[in-house]
């Protein structure tokens, strides 16, 4: 493991920044879904599902990258700010592994595989069993609204950060021309 540097490097930044895009289009699709029997529901439904699948991969990737190269806790932080930013982050890892997966087993015991956007099918381990589908059905649309949550307390802290604070903790995620831009 490296010694904790002050910013995160651009292969953290672009996996953050990816996964956020990612995210923001799965929240979409999820929500402009149309009903099973439209035209274009499977389509729109492997698409989320191609989306949900990348976002767990590069999640376990960003998490594996963090703990090879760690960044210090910005100085400005209190402590309670501090301990709140870990918790945030952990409960973002944390979800951001359990909504994916809990789609991914949810899609399994439906018996329906996942075809990575029309490239790679990654087919059904188990056998069609709706009554072992239901629970990682409800732990896939409750969870999403522990996403909502933690994303919004995220931005919220990012906005706190750079409006209130001033503190330069929003630019530590950024590439450093979009940083001195914000600083303006």
């Amino acid at each position: 493991m490296r010694k904790p540097v002050d910013r995160y490097g651009s292969m953290a930044m672009m996996l953050h920044w990816t996964i956020a895009a990612l995210i923001a289009a799965a929240f979409v699709l999820a929500w402009v879904l149309p009903r099973r029997s439209a035209p274009g529901y499977d389509d729109w439904l492997s698409l989320h599902k191609s989306i949900g699948l990348t976002v767990l991969v590069l999640a376990l990737g960003r998490l594996a990258w963090r703990q090879a190269n760690p960044v210090s806790r910005a100085a400005s932080l209190t402590p309670i700010e501090g301990r709140l930013a870990q918790a945030t982050h952990l409960l973002l890892y944390a979800i951001l592994i359990i909504i994916p997966l809990s789609g991914y087993l949810f899609s399994s015991w439906e018996g329906q595989g996942v075809t990575l956007f029309g490239l790679l099918h990654v087919g059904s381990p188990v056998a069609n069993d709706r009554g072992l589908a239901l629970p990682w059905e409800v732990v896939h649309k409750v969870g999403q609204y522990a996403v909502y949550a933690l994303v919004g307390l995220h931005v919220a802290a990012a906005a706190y950060h750079y409006f209130i604070k001033r503190d330069g903790v929003l630019q530590r995620m950024l590439p450093p021309a979009w940083g001195a831009w914000l600083r303006r």
